[in-house]
């Protein structure tokens, strides 16, 4: 069992998936269950880990499973993703944009004569001003 034949069938996944590191995770599991020489090599570098794992389990009380699952159920493939987001009809875009800046629905409120927000800004800058002296 050689690290150049884990590399090559990573590769070969990572080429099936189309680049997806995701997909090429689905595809590699799916061939170590059908692979023992892959499954080792894959397994390897974290066996102590899961042989520490294990033990701590039992010592624990817990119960360790060693059946092997039946063909087709060790992996769980999950559902082809989707081809993009979900496009919203134009009516619904039409909806949102009119609704947008109302406040919920209702009137915009009045615009002021800028007076309010400008006292609030040199509050604000004195209030930082005196928060920066020692």
């Amino acid at each position: 069992m050689s690290d150049t034949y884990v590399t090559l069938k990573i590769r070969e996944a990572l080429k099936a998936a189309q680049g997806s590191r995701s997909q090429a995770q689905r595809v590699l599991i799916a061939w170590a269950l059908d692979d023992e020489q892959l499954l080792r090599g894959l397994c390897k570098p974290f066996l102590k880990a899961i042989a520490g794992s294990a033990v701590d389990r039992v010592a624990r009380g817990g119960s360790i499973t060693t059946a092997a699952p039946a063909p087709g159920q060790g992996v769980v493939r999950a559902a082809r993703p989707s081809t993009g987001p979900k496009k919203l009809s134009p009516q619904m875009m039409d909806a949102i944009i009119a609704r947008m800046g109302t406040g919920g629905g209702g009137a915009a409120p009045a615009p002021d004569d800028g007076q309010e927000q400008a006292d609030n800004l040199k509050a604000l800058a004195a209030a930082f001003t005196q928060r920066k002296k020692p």
